[in-house]
């Protein structure tokens, strides 16, 4: 057999037995991982909420909590180095702020890291008018714009929520 057939030949089977190892792994480790998402959703849902978080909860479009007096919302807004995802709790006109995933610049966004940074912690509870004027926080400037966005489009996603579901303004769950 020719050197270069042979070579192709182990760079196949190598390749093969690799993907056959990546494809059990990912098939072996999909469910634990999806089980720790939930989990770590679940925590952080009832961290916002000040008690264990209801595990019944029914999501549409970002939105879940009916029509009571209280709303999560998930969603995404675009920042320095990409997207950023958030969960939020809107408890009628206040807004609690976490952040689940970003790409944004270690050491100067760090702040938006709330198990090692108090910043969004210690703005739980503020009406959500005043997000939109929070500082700048210097050399954070966009990835701070977009915490101001995020507010926005929370309330804004309740807003659509509680219109689509024919909610009164006053009601309580």
């Amino acid at each position: 057999m020719p050197n270069g057939l042979s070579s192709f030949l182990a760079l196949l089977v190598i390749g093969g037995l690799c993907g056959l190892a990546l494809t059990q792994t990912h098939r072996l480790t999909e469910k634990p991982i999806e089980e720790n998402r939930i989990r770590q959703a679940q925590a952080l849902l009832s961290e916002l909420l000040e008690r264990p978080a209801p595990t019944d909860l029914i999501w549409a479009s970002g939105v879940s909590g009916g029509c009571g007096d209280w709303h999560f919302v998930r969603g995404g807004i675009n920042g320095y180095a990409g997207p950023i995802s958030y969960l939020a709790l809107l408890k009628q006109d206040t807004l609690r702020l976490r952040i689940t995933h970003h790409q944004e610049t270690p050491g100067i966004a760090d702040f938006l890291n709330h198990a090692q940074d108090p910043y969004l912690p210690d703005l739980d509870d503020t009406p959500t008018a005043d997000w939109a004027r929070l500082d700048n926080i210097s050399g954070a400037t966009i990835t701070h714009q977009a915490l101001r966005r995020m507010a926005g489009q929370a309330q804004g996603l309740v807003n659509q929520h509680r219109q689509r579901n024919s909610c009164e303004a006053t009601s309580a769950e």
